[in-house]
C-alpha cells in the first residue's frame, strides 16, 4: 500500500513542497533554492536512525548534505519557479551585493534559469545602436511614474450577480473556528468571476454586522501569475490567528494561477507556463479584481461582517496586492503589508528591460509601473501599518525604510513595525501577525 504524500516546507527559501515518504530514509531537492532535504522513512525498523521527519505544515525541514542522489520533489500550490527575476518569494540569503531595492541593483549571481543565458546572449547578439534605442525607451517609461489605473480593469470586470452560500464547513478546529471552502463559477470569460475562496467564521453565534473581516491572498509568487486554492490548502498560519482573534477571514485566489501538474516541469516549461497565465493575471489587475469580488461576496453572503471594518492584509506578493487593493477600493477599512514589495520598477526593472522577456510578457514595462505600490500612495486613504524585518533577505530593510518616508510625505497615516529578526517569512508569522492584530481592533 503507497504511503501518502505530505507537505514540507524548505528551510532556506520556505518553498512549499509535496512528497511521499519512502520506507526508507530518503532526499529530495527542493523545487525552490535546490537544497537537499531529508525525509525520514515510515518503515523506521528498515532504516538507520535518523532525524524525525518533516511533518506537514510544521517548522521548515532541515537541509541535510548530499550524499545520495535527491529525488524531484513536487511544491504544494502555488507553484512558482523561486529564481524567477524579480520574484518576491522566500529566497536563500543573497550575497551582499544583491540588493533588489536600490536604484542601481546588481544582476542576480545564483540560481538563474537556464533561460537568462539564452536571453542574455540574444541581446548581446542584437545590433548596439538597437540596443542603445530600447534601452533609451525602457527607461523612459519605468521612469515615467504615470501608472495605468488599475480602476480600468475594475470597470471592464464587474463582479458577479450572485454569489454562493457558504454551505457545509470543510473543517472545524479546536478553538471552534470553521473554515469553509466557496468556488465562484459564473462567466470565465469576465477577470474575476471564476474564483476560490476559503472563508473562516470565528467560533459562535453572530449578529448581524458584528464581526470585522480581514481578507488575504496567496503570497510567493513573481506577481506575474495568480494562484488557485483547491480544497483542504493549508494555508493555517497565514490566515487562522485572524479568525481565533475574532476576525471573519476571507482568503482569496488570483486569476491566472498555474495549472495542475506545473510543480513537475522543469525551468524553461515554467516560464512558458507563467507566459500563458499572466494575460489573466494582468487583465485582472495583479488580483485586485478578485480582492473587489472578495468584498461583494463578504457583504453579500456573510451577514456577520461588518461593511464599515473590513481590512486587507498580505504577506510579500500578497502584501503588495493588499497595498493595491487599499489604493483602489475605498471600503477598505485598514491595510496590513508585511515584507511587501514596494517599488517594482527597481526591482524587476532588469529583468523587463530585456526584449525577450517583453516578447513572453507583452505590455510588462507598463504592467510594472501601474501595479508598483509606490505608484498609488496618493490613493492611499485608509490606515496602512507596514512590517518588516531588519534582517530579511529577500526584501532589503532599505526599501520599507523608503516607502514609509514617500507614505509620510504625502500626508498619509502610516504606522511602521519592525522586528530585529525573522528573515522573510518567519517574522510575518510572529511577531508580524499578532502585532497586526491587535493594531486591526483599533476604533
Amino acid at each position: 500500500m503507497s504511503n501518502s504524500p505530505i507537505i514540507v516546507r524548505c528551510s532556506k527559501c520556505q518553498q512549499r513542497m509535496k512528497v511521499v515518504p519512502l520506507a526508507t530514509d530518503s532526499q529530495v531537492k527542493c523545487v525552490g533554492c535546490g537544497a537537499v532535504l531529508k525525509i525520514a522513512g515510515t518503515n523506521r525498523s528498515a532504516a538507520p536512525q535518523a532525524p524525525s521527519p518533516a511533518r506537514p505544515m510544521s517548522p521548515p525541514a532541515r537541509t541535510a548534505p548530499t550524499n545520495q542522489p535527491a529525488r524531484p520533489a513536487a511544491p504544494a500550490f502555488p507553484p512558482a519557479p523561486a529564481t524567477f527575476p524579480g520574484q518576491p518569494q522566500p529566497r536563500p540569503a543573497a550575497p551582499a551585493n544583491r540588493n533588489f531595492g536600490s536604484p542601481n541593483p546588481s544582476p542576480p549571481k545564483k540560481g538563474i534559469p537556464k533561460w537568462i543565458f539564452f536571453v542574455v546572449g540574444g541581446v548581446i547578439l542584437l545590433p548596439i545602436i538597437c540596443c542603445g534605442v530600447l534601452g533609451l525607451a525602457f527607461s523612459a517609461r519605468v521612469n515615467s511614474g504615470k501608472p495605468v489605473p488599475i480602476a480600468v480593469s475594475l470597470k471592464a470586470a464587474l463582479p458577479p450577480a450572485q454569489f454562493p452560500r457558504l454551505g457545509v464547513p470543510e473543517k472545524t478546529y479546536p478553538s471552534g473556528v470553521k473554515r469553509y471552502f466557496v468556488r465562484i463559477a459564473a462567466n470565465p470569460d469576465i477577470p474575476g468571476q471564476t474564483m476560490q475562496m476559503c472563508v473562516f467564521i470565528p467560533a459562535g453565534e453572530h449578529a448581524d454586522r458584528s464581526l470585522p473581516c480581514v481578507l488575504t491572498a496567496p503570497a510567493g509568487t513573481p506577481m506575474l501569475h495568480g494562484v488557485t486554492l483547491e480544497e483542504n490548502d493549508s494555508y493555517d498560519d497565514e490566515t487562522l490567528p485572524y479568525a481565533e482573534a475574532g476576525f471573519v477571514v476571507i482568503q482569496y485566489s488570483l486569476d491566472g494561477g498555474l495549472p495542475s501538474g506545473s510543480e513537475n516541469v522543469d525551468e524553461d516549461a515554467m516560464t512558458g507556463l507563467i507566459g500563458e497565465a499572466y494575460p489573466a493575471f494582468k487583465a485582472a489587475g495583479a488580483g485586485v479584481v478578485n480582492g473587489r469580488n472578495a468584498i461583494e461576496f463578504a457583504l453579500k453572503s456573510l451577514n456577520m461582517v461588518d461593511p464599515n471594518r473590513i481590512s486587507c492584509a498580505g504577506h510579500s506578493s500578497a502584501g503588495s496586492l493588499s497595498l493595491l487593493l487599499a489604493a483602489n477600493d475605498h471600503r477598505i477599512h485598514r491595510c496590513v503589508a508585511y515584507a511587501a514589495a514596494y517599488d517594482l520598477e527597481s526591482r524587476m526593472g532588469e529583468m523587463t528591460s530585456n526584449i525577450l522577456v517583453r516578447t513572453i510578457f507583452p505590455g510588462i514595462n507598463e504592467f510594472i509601473v501601474e501595479t508598483s505600490p509606490t505608484n498609488h500612495i496618493d490613493k492611499l486613504d485608509c490606515p496602512v501599518m507596514i512590517f518588516h524585518a531588519r534582517d530579511d533577505s529577500n526584501v532589503p530593510f532599505s526599501d520599507a525604510e523608503t516607502f514609509v518616508g514617500r507614505i509620510k510625505s504625502a500626508g498619509k497615516n502610516v504606522t511602521f513595525e519592525t522586528t530585529p529578526t525573522g528573515d522573510h517569512y518567519e517574522s510575518m508569522i510572529d511577531p508580524g501577525i499578532p502585532t497586526a492584530i491587535e493594531w486591526l481592533k483599533k476604533d
